[in-house]
């Protein structure tokens, strides 16, 4: 990811969430959301604004997970998306979640010029983007198993760095 400079994260869509449980890159890992260690990573990488694709009933809690200053837009509105988009700059997409890990093969992210998913997403949101590149580093998490499964990786790794 040398000069991507955008990133944007698609959350669950509100009515696919069963009532109680919120976003799986919400939910925590190790004490810390998901998406925390994804933006934490991003920011890392270079990437300086972000957008997050998130209901109203998750906003709040999902802004948390950015440092105080950071450019984020979190909404749920197409328009803003489509105006986020509307430049040339390389832009990572994480259309579920997904953990950032070095040992991660590439498949689920990808990253593509912000005009060129403007122009695919402004009639549907679909990941046929053919001039996408995929991006290593990503974890994908699939649920909570996931989670459970990674959390003890996930602690002996940070325990030895």
């Amino acid at each position: 990811m040398d000069h991507t400079c955008r990133a944007v994260f698609i959350l669950e869509e509100d009515h696919s969430i069963p009532t109680g449980h919120k976003p799986l890159m919400l939910e925590a890992i190790l004490h810390r959301p998901i998406m925390e260690r994804a933006v934490v990573q991003c920011l890392a990488d270079g990437v300086q604004r972000f957008f997050v694709v998130c209901s109203p009933r998750f906003a709040e809690e999902a802004a948390t997970c950015f440092p105080e200053g950071t450019d984020v837009v979190i909404s749920e509105q197409h328009a803003e998306l489509l105006d986020f988009l509307d430049n040339d700059e390389d832009t990572l997409v994480l259309c579920r979640a997904a953990l950032p890990m070095a040992q991660a093969g590439p498949g689920f992210a990808y990253s593509a010029p912000g005009r060129e998913l403007r122009e695919v997403w402004k009639n549907k949101m679909t990941n046929a983007v053919s001039g996408a590149s995929l991006v290593s580093g990503w974890l994908p998490i699939f649920g909570p198993e996931t989670i459970a499964e990674l959390e003890p990786v996930l602690a002996k790794m940070e325990q030895e760095s």
